[in-house]
């Protein structure tokens, strides 16, 4: 069932589009044409959604919103297209990823240009504290980059540190998303104390689910193929609670399997994946986030714009059902 943020956001979803479409042309048309690539793809926008419906739900009346919207959703774009690069991934969004389409060069650089043009928004905003949110969240947001490059050789993450890299890559373009829109808002601190929370919260489960839906996932649900990060040899939290659950025997034919991520071994992986006990823990850890997301979401006015927040915190954050 259609979500209730697409009937409610009509007009300015499609004001979001036009913007991205506008915010990353140039003069220098190879630039315009790689980056539409992945814009003009779609996506769930639910960065820029979460930001919209927060402004609206504290009666945001200004011309900025979509503006701020359009950057954070650029930020993640250029962020999606530099992974790609570093990962090798051949498909984004149900289409070849730059790098794929044209090579490495185009990715790294059109990723650049699209930066230059979060940036360029970001700049024209007059409150210095949005930009400086915003331009923290880059900072972390590339942090977590180097950090999961840092960690990739080595044999088994902890889930210290995978709880890390996912906080800064995924949960911190979410807290920024809700912050600024917050600030934008004239919030006090401790609304957008509890805004940071919610979408930090949100953020993370919303990692958790992806990751988990890549071992478990419906691809003719999801659109998604399953298999893509045990290929990558990511260590996600599946895999980590699996090896907590299994012998020394078990885990040395694991990490086997894991470190040549043969495709063909997939099937195997998944079996011992589905032995080793893992949903309880899973679903303890993603039930301690979604739980964040519904006590924070409270400090939001009641209105039809939270009504509509609600269920895209909920339904986002739904695991797959057990096997």
């Amino acid at each position: 069932m259609e979500l209730i943020y697409k009937q409610l956001l009509v007009n300015e979803l499609d004001s979001l589009e036009v913007n991205l479409v506008e915010s990353i042309s140039s003069d220098i048309k190879l630039a315009s044409e790689v980056s539409n690539h992945l814009v003009s793809s779609g996506g769930k926008r639910i960065r820029p959604v979460v930001c919209i419906l927060i402004a609206k739900a504290f009666n945001y009346q200004g011309n900025d919103l979509i503006k701020l919207a359009s950057s954070i959703e650029l930020l993640h774009t250029a962020t999606l297209i530099h992974d790609d690069v570093v990962d090798q991934s051949l498909i984004r969004r149900g289409k070849q990823s730059i790098h794929a389409k044209w090579d490495n060069a185009h990715g790294v650089l059109v990723g650049d240009f699209v930066y230059s043009k979060a940036f360029q928004l970001m700049a024209s905003f007059e409150n210095p504290r949005i930009i400086r949110t915003l331009a923290d969240a880059t900072n972390r947001i590339s942090e977590g980059e180097v950090l999961q490059l840092a960690l990739k050789n080595k044999e088994v993450l902890t889930e210290k540190e995978y709880f890390e890299i996912i906080d800064r890559k995924t949960a911190e373009l979410f807290k920024s998303a809700a912050l600024t829109a917050g600030i934008l808002s004239s919030c006090s601190e401790s609304q957008l104390s509890s805004l940071a929370k919610f979408a930090t919260s949100l953020g993370l489960s919303f990692q958790i689910q992806d990751d988990i839906l890549d071992y478990f996932g419906n691809e003719a649900l999801t659109g998604k193929r399953v298999g893509k990060d045990f290929e990558e040899g990511k260590f996600t939290l599946p895999v980590l609670i699996a090896l907590k659950n299994m012998d020394s025997n078990e885990r040395d034919v694991f990490l086997k399997f894991f470190e040549k991520g043969e495709k063909e071994s997939f099937p195997e992986v998944l079996q011992m994946l589905s032995v080793s006990n893992i949903r309880e823990e899973i679903d303890k850890t993603f039930n301690y986030y979604s739980d964040i997301c519904k006590e924070e979401i409270k400090g939001i006015p009641d209105n039809e714009y939270k009504t509509a927040l609600e269920p895209v915190s909920y339904t986002h954050l739904t695991l797959p059902t057990k096997a």
